[in-house]
């Protein structure tokens, strides 16, 4: 009875759309311009350009070792041509994801810079195994990466007592967020709130199920690589204690998830992962200047 009541709680704050953030409006207006084709290089520079903290971040992220440029890039402008319209996709909107939700105060029970840590971990790991699964739209990789857990930052800022509730579950009966959540809530968990949040901000189809479908890839109907590459992006950010995202426990790899990625890379198999778990601790290094984000923010 104590777990319906709190499940319908938990439903009542989160359908209240009003109190959910909207999606920046830099963000919307970046993404409106990058899916017209008719963009030019300079209308998209003076956008980025209007927002002095986000220009900052893509000047210093472009003239960081992450991306190896040789010369000094000291317009926003000349970022776009060397960089490409998907990497200031992903600067862009991770600057304003965290704006949006701040780690300034941890509580004692969450720690919001561990799980930015994790979750831009997830997305660095994402973007790395879309290259080796030969997955076109790497952008939407990234920002699925990015915000595949965004549902507990909802919980800690809108449904603190649940929150705690499900922390008390996780350290008590030593289990996974995601089950302490199951035992507490019963059917609703992050990855739903997720996935109300990236409706409201308007994502890609695909997106919205790679969040809700993440622990669980063999139900994605839209796009079933893209959520089981995130899967798998979770997994290795945990198997290289990257961060934290409200337990301890090492996910196991969905047993579904290999054969759908051997849909697009019929070679994928489970060696594959110990050569991805040593490849990302490398890119982790490199992109050091991306994390630095979370703090300068």
């Amino acid at each position: 009875m104590q777990s319906k009541n709190i499940s319908e709680k938990l439903k009542a704050i989160i359908h209240n759309i009003s109190k959910l953030p909207t999606l920046p409006v830099i963000v919307s207006q970046v993404t409106d311009l990058l899916y017209n084709p008719k963009t030019s290089v300079q209308k998209l520079a003076e956008v980025i350009s209007s927002d002095q903290s986000l220009t900052a971040a893509v000047l210093k992220l472009a003239n960081s070792a992450y991306y190896g440029y040789p010369r000094q890039i000291s317009t926003v402008k000349h970022a776009l041509v060397i960089l490409g319209y998907n990497e200031i996709r992903n600067i862009t909107f991770t600057v304003s994801v965290l704006r949006t939700f701040p780690w300034r105060k941890n509580s004692p029970l969450f720690n919001h810079r561990a799980f930015w840590v994790h979750c831009l971990g997830a997305a660095v790991a994402a973007k790395m195994l879309a290259k080796f699964f030969r997955y076109r739209i790497s952008g939407k990789v990234f920002v699925a990466g990015l915000i595949h857990d965004i549902g507990k930052i909802i919980l800690s800022q809108y449904a603190k007592d649940t929150l705690e509730k499900i922390m008390q579950e996780v350290a008590l009966q030593n289990v996974s967020f995601y089950q302490a959540e199951k035992n507490i809530l019963g059917t609703v968990t992050h990855t739903d709130v997720g996935s109300w949040l990236a409706q409201r901000w308007n994502l890609p189809s695909e997106i919205e199920e790679a969040i809700k479908f993440h622990h669980s890839p063999s139900r994605a109907k839209i796009n079933p690589p893209l959520c089981c590459i995130v899967h798998l992006a979770d997994v290795l950010v945990r198997l290289n204690s990257i961060g934290w995202s409200g337990d301890e426990k090492i996910l196991s790899f969905h047993p579904d998830t290999r054969k759908i990625l051997q849909t697009v890379r019929p070679d994928f198999n489970e060696f594959h992962i110990k050569y991805f778990k040593k490849v990302l601790n490398e890119e982790i290094k490199k992109a050091k200047p991306l994390f630095d984000l979370i703090d300068w923010s």
